[in-house]
């Protein structure tokens, strides 16, 4: 969904500095706004690396990746802590551009909400939607490391910071669609390949406690 307020909201964010953690550019730093100077980006923002259905969501997001690539749009994902980050490049949740912002410095410019641990554990036990995902993705690992209450977002901004896609977590279970997303960087997502539509997140994964999504 495109956002009316776009240059505000990138104007808001483009002199935040992350840092590469696993990636092909040269610079160890880059600053938000470089991103979409010259090309559409995906900016996922995670909400920690041992988060259960932030892996299978980084998985599932995965399978359009090279849909987005060959069309020049770049994705990028965004950690908010060093914590668990081997055990998630390791496990290959997700293979791509990968960067860190230490200090929330983007969730809080944002203002993406964090829970207390009342309505963590109350969102866990009674809402549905995070229930059912739990259960849909019972064969991908988690651990109960990090930050587990920041919600996270994913955005798309078109060449020149114009926003396409503005999608804030309501709770751990809340992800945009693949197609949504490709609709937004303006891509028909019946044209994207068997090959990617077929792929499945995490096949060998093994078997963890619905706890550890916090």
């Amino acid at each position: 969904m495109a956002n009316n307020g776009a240059s505000d909201l990138s104007q808001l964010i483009k002199d935040i500095e992350i840092e590469k953690l696993q990636g092909p550019s040269d610079s160890k730093f880059l600053k938000i706004g470089s991103l979409w100077e010259s090309q559409t980006v995906v900016l996922h923002i995670l909400r920690r690396f041992g988060c259960r259905l932030c892996r299978a969501n980084a998985l599932e997001l995965s399978k359009i990746v090279p849909d987005l690539e060959s069309q020049n749009i770049r994705v990028i994902a965004v950690g908010l802590e060093r914590l668990g980050m081997e055990e998630f490049l390791k496990g290959g949740f997700w293979k791509y551009e990968l960067y860190l912002d230490e200090g929330k410095k983007l969730h809080q410019a944002l203002n993406l909400k964090s829970l207390g641990v009342f309505k963590t554990l109350n969102m866990i036990l009674t809402d549905k939607e995070v229930k059912t995902a739990l259960q849909k993705t019972k064969e991908v690992p988690g651990d109960l490391k990090g930050d587990g209450r920041q919600l996270g977002a994913t955005l798309v901004f078109a060449k020149g910071g114009a926003v396409l896609m503005d999608f804030r977590q309501r709770n751990f279970a809340d992800h945009p669609t693949n197609a949504s997303i490709l609709e937004a960087c303006g891509i028909d997502p019946g044209l994207i390949s068997e090959i990617t539509k077929n792929s499945s997140a995490g096949d060998s994964q093994q078997k963890t406690c619905d706890t550890e999504i916090l």
